[in-house]
């Protein structure tokens, strides 16, 4: 059998047109260059689609041949396999499994894969990772939303006090107290253990001895240690980094974390496991759960019935769910 094809003498970028031809007693030959070798020594690259098929000779010549489906009917009748790639390529069903193996495996990155996987990073990430995540954090509500707290004196005092106790020994928790008429009635925390309360959220207490506000910061606490927020930043960072890939926009990832951080919603299950780490505190500290179960009460009625939740004030409700679930929950601790 005889194909067509262009010749490189691996000398000069210059093209030969020549024939090659595949004899009976496998051999190949091309008379214009006096070559006459053994199939065996001829290497033929794989079949990929249409694209131009490769020959490679011992002696650094090299031919480039369109008609694949001459060379396909050449290595059949010698007993050589087609391309593995080839086949799947040349196949419906195989192509049709292919993709659909790969939107699969997609999708179970960006659920439960990455679940996983930010579970897995969350726990050995160093503590100066997670110090330079919040502060750049940091950094970003200070210049957009945080300002100087207006509290008096008197309420920092018996606030600090309560978390001086909530943290007693623990070296890595810091208060931050600060106004933010735009976030509104919030507090959270960052993962190097940084707690930003806002005196909008202090406003509404309705114990002079701020428990209810106890309540708020154990919860936070609970997120530090369960890692909640890292978890979540690093499940919206896979996430991006996939969509990135796929989309050729990988500037998604310069601010994931920050962003996730300030804007995070916690699932159900992180802020029950934050409430669970709170009433355990608060039962450790001879606290009732009574509190800030009046406090979630009030932000309940206050964010989530009268629809100010979708306002420009972001509000504790907003990223922390009050669900007459949870309340009940406290509620149910009281002695």
């Amino acid at each position: 059998m005889i194909i067509e094809a262009l010749l490189y003498d691996g000398k000069s970028s210059k093209e030969h047109k020549v024939e090659i031809e595949f004899t009976a007693n496998r051999r190949v030959v091309i008379l214009s260059h006096d070559i006459d070798v053994s199939l065996d020594e001829v290497e033929i690259e794989s079949r990929l689609g249409n694209t131009p098929r490769v020959i490679e000779f011992d002696n650094g010549i090299r031919c480039k041949s369109k008609e694949n489906d001459k060379i396909d009917k050449v290595l059949k009748k010698f007993g050589l396999s087609k391309s593995k790639a080839y086949k799947i390529e040349s196949s419906l069903g195989l192509t049709i499994g292919s993709v659909l193996v790969t939107i699969g495996f997609i999708w179970f990155m960006l659920t439960t894969g990455s679940t996983y996987t930010a579970n897995a990073l969350a726990s050995i990430l160093p503590k100066s990772t997670l110090d330079k995540v919040s502060d750049i954090t940091m950094e970003q509500l200070e210049d957009n939303y945080l300002h100087p707290s207006k509290l008096s004196d008197r309420q920092k005092r018996i606030i600090q006090g309560h978390f001086d106790r909530l943290t007693k020994g623990e070296t890595n928790y810091k208060l931050h107290f600060r106004s933010s008429p735009q976030i509104g009635p919030n507090a959270f925390a960052l993962p190097s253990g940084d707690v930003v309360l806002t005196d909008q959220l202090v406003a509404l207490s309705q114990d002079d001895d701020f428990r209810d506000i106890l309540g708020v910061l154990a919860h936070e606490k609970g997120h530090v240690v369960r890692k909640h927020s890292l978890r979540i930043a690093i499940k919206t960072g896979i996430s991006g980094a996939i969509i990135g890939y796929i989309t050729g926009d990988v500037s998604v990832l310069a601010s994931t974390i920050p962003t996730v951080l300030i804007n995070s919603s916690y699932s159900r299950e992180f802020e029950h496991e934050a409430d669970e780490y709170a009433v355990k505190e608060l039962k450790m500290m001879n606290v009732s759960t009574e509190y800030i179960a009046k406090l979630f009460e009030m932000l309940d009625k206050k964010y989530g019935k009268d629809g100010n939740s979708s306002s420009d004030i972001m509000g504790m409700f907003a990223s922390h769910p009050l669900t007459s679930e949870r309340i009940d929950y406290f509620k149910s601790y009281i002695k």
